[in-house]
């Protein structure tokens, strides 16, 4: 069977997201945008992506409109989540949760929690605790590679 490398103009919904989204380093450059990593260094340090496979999905992502220079007449600016991009957010938290039920002995990187309430939650889109929806402004991380501490994310509003 071949391979298929473009569902772009499928019908399903599932198969034109994966065209966007199934990429490793794609989500690996949403988990740091979401983290506050928005320059291009930032990025390369913390997924470990090769500066050709980073520039390559930056502009992948950008054609995709999950994500914005913050200066496009400057090489040098950050990237921005648009609002596509900030809709990924249950996308990340479903993930993590998969990690953790595949591997529940496993090395967890990622803790989600409620920033309304303050709870740690195991849905990819609502608090179990209080019913608020965890969305970009209201959620909260806890990365073992960031420190372990709870932090806001940093969803960062397209222009």
């Amino acid at each position: 069977m071949p391979l298929r490398s473009d569902w772009s103009s499928a019908t399903c919904p599932i198969a034109r997201s994966a065209d966007v989204l199934a990429d490793p380093w794609v989500l690996l450059i949403l988990r740091e945008l979401f983290s506050g990593h928005t320059r291009f260094d930032q990025l390369r340090d913390a997924t470990g992506a090769a500066d050709s496979v980073l520039s390559r999905r930056l502009s992948a992502m950008g054609e995709a409109d999950l994500i914005t220079r913050e200066d496009p007449d400057d090489a040098r600016s950050g990237y921005r989540l648009t609002e596509a991009g900030r809709e990924t957010l249950p996308i990340l938290h479903a993930f993590a949760r998969f990690s953790r039920v595949t591997d529940p002995e496993g090395p967890w990187g990622l803790t989600v929690s409620c920033g309304r309430c303050g709870d740690d939650t195991e849905s990819a889109d609502w608090c179990a605790t209080c019913a608020a929806p965890l969305d970009a402004d209201s959620t909260r991380w806890a990365r073992r590679s960031m420190g372990g501490e709870p932090f806001a994310l940093h969803p960062g509003h397209a222009a």
